[in-house]
């Protein structure tokens, strides 16, 4: 029987952002408890998690190079908290065009063209985030988490010039770097 790898394609910020969020990620931790989201790197989802043959692993990466060597570079900015649900806390992405067609692009590219990915995109529509706490968020904890950082400030900018394609170890029960894709230049 062949095995399906767990996947998932994502935006990374620099370290510098990343260990900004990571420390507010461990804010949260110790404060009001959930920790899961400490397991998980830092980054911005592009397609979540999906399932993957694993004996197509090659032609998969070789497809989302030449997908991505067509797609520019471009900067992102976080700015402050946002909420899902009574579970989510998160660091919004300001708006920004080229990403939003780069994840619809995606999308398509995934269903549609290559077949890699079963089912509609995104239940709700395309919210870009960072995600500061989630799934072992209980609603109560979710209220006192959320009492603190609905008012707080956090803001950093950085240039996006790679993709990266996570698979999870299910030995470690862990995601790791698969691969990562650059961008073209931006002029």
């Amino acid at each position: 029987m062949k095995h399906k790898a767990l996947w998932f394609i994502a935006v990374f910020p620099p370290e510098d952002v990343a260990e900004k969020v990571r420390a507010i990620q461990h804010e949260i931790a110790d404060r009001f408890g959930p920790r899961r989201i400490l397991k998980i790197p830092v980054h911005l989802t592009l397609e979540p998690p999906f399932r993957y043959d694993e004996q197509y692993e090659s032609e998969m990466s070789a497809r989302l190079e030449k997908f991505f060597s067509t797609h520019t570079g471009f900067s992102l900015e976080l700015r402050n908290f946002g909420s899902f649900r009574d579970d989510v806390v998160f660091i919004e992405v300001a708006p920004a065009l080229p990403l939003l067609e780069l994840q619809a692009d995606l999308a398509k590219f995934l269903r549609e063209e290559t077949g890699i990915v079963g089912g509609a995109p995104w239940h709700g529509g395309y919210t870009p985030h960072v995600t500061v706490a989630n799934r072992d968020v209980n609603p109560p904890t979710h209220a006192r988490i959320w009492n603190e950082f609905n008012t707080r400030k956090f803001y950093a900018n950085f240039a996006v010039a790679n993709v990266v394609l996570l698979k999870h170890d299910e030995v470690e029960k862990m995601w790791r770097v698969h691969r990562r894709f650059p961008l073209l230049k931006s002029p």
